[in-house]
């Protein structure tokens, strides 16, 4: 514990504005930082600061410091530097493995305490080590820039359930809810792509939402408002693309049942088949019906295996069950039966292949 609270005070340097005024063209202002522990368990940090080119070409400047943790955080990094670093303007903060493993208490309590550090800041996970990930360069923005508008194209047109900062913080310090992160893996060609989502329990990550899951896991925390999801039709393909979602929960604690009705509306964007017929998008709808039910159902018993709770099972049963008992709780939750019912309708077909 004593050292945890040292990590914490020696994070908020890094997490703290300067109070005197500085120019923006002399400073180096932090718009990305990277987090973790290494094996002798030192604190490892890494800043990248955005500046421009005359030519307004964006480069980021990569500042990294290995420290014992009695270390002062803000000399060894502007050791570095020609300018002050300073981390006014921070965007993306990316959690390294081991650290997201042991647990990142001291680091989100260091961050949801600071005024200065903004709540729609995007935290992720890194797949591989966090190092190789910031010291390549992404687009043509910084990489602040790229790494935010990937996370958030990912929230609003793909499977990655809305976060940031504010929400994370909020699932953290519940004892009725666990957490969730994206994970980002570095691909070759300058490119990330988002691989998964780390889910958190009494601090530490302790599961992985594989790719092919987090259709499957948005249903339980958000609505769908696009993404795709392809479908096998005996030997052809059909991928369905959702325009439209609604999730509704019902927590019966008398009968310890745990019911989720899932509706979708969506259109057929690609058939491998010759012809799309009545007949053919009647089978798509019933095995994506289908498909979704026991892939769900399965999420759902792999969490209840491991006595984790990432989607508010326990909230729901509080919040819709006066006789609730905190106490028998524990014992209960392996004993909760999921049912899950899903309705799809398709609107209409797209490009069809």
């Amino acid at each position: 514990m004593k050292c945890r609270m040292l990590l914490l005070f020696l994070l908020l340097p890094l997490l703290t504005g300067c109070v005197q005024t500085k120019i923006i063209d002399e400073v180096n202002l932090a718009t990305v930082a990277g987090i973790d522990y290494t094996e002798d368990d030192q604190l490892h940090l890494v800043t990248l600061s955005t500046h421009y080119t005359p030519d307004k070409e964006a480069v980021d400047d990569y500042f990294e410091v290995i420290m014992s943790k009695n270390d002062d955080t803000e000399n060894q990094l502007n050791r570095q530097s020609s300018e002050p670093v300073l981390i006014g303007d921070l965007d993306i903060i990316v959690l390294g493995k081991k650290a997201a493993e042991e647990g990142v208490f001291p680091i989100i309590d260091t961050l949801q305490r600071n005024p200065a550090v903004g709540s729609r800041l995007f935290l992720v996970v890194s797949e591989g080590p966090m190092t190789e990930l910031l010291k390549e360069s992404y687009g043509t923005q910084g990489n602040a820039t790229y790494i935010s508008k990937l996370i958030e194209h990912n929230m609003k047109e793909r499977d990655v359930p809305e976060t940031n900062l504010h929400l994370f913080v909020s699932d953290f310090f519940q004892k009725r809810k666990g957490a969730y992160l994206p994970i980002l893996k570095k691909l070759p060609g300058r490119h990330l792509e988002v691989s998964g989502l780390a889910l958190f329990h009494d601090e530490k990550m302790v599961y992985t939402v594989p790719e092919k899951d987090m259709f499957y896991f948005k249903i339980f925390v958000d609505k769908h408002t696009d993404g795709n999801l392809p479908v096998k039709i005996d030997k052809e393909m059909a991928v369905v693309s959702n325009i439209k979602s609604h999730t509704m929960i019902n927590a019966d604690y008398n009968n310890l049942t745990f019911e989720i009705d899932f509706q979708l509306k969506g259109i057929i964007k690609q058939y491998t088949g010759k012809k799309l017929e009545t007949e053919i998008i009647e089978r798509i709808k019933d095995s994506m019906e289908r498909k979704i039910e026991k892939e769900s159902l399965r999420l759902l018993k792999e969490f209840q295996d491991m006595g984790i709770d990432p989607i508010g099972v326990e909230r729901k049963f509080k919040q819709q069950n006066r006789n609730f008992d905190q106490e028998k709780w524990k014992d209960q939750y392996k004993d909760v039966t999921f049912k899950f019912k899903s309705v799809i309708q398709i609107l209409e077909s797209g490009t069809l292949e």
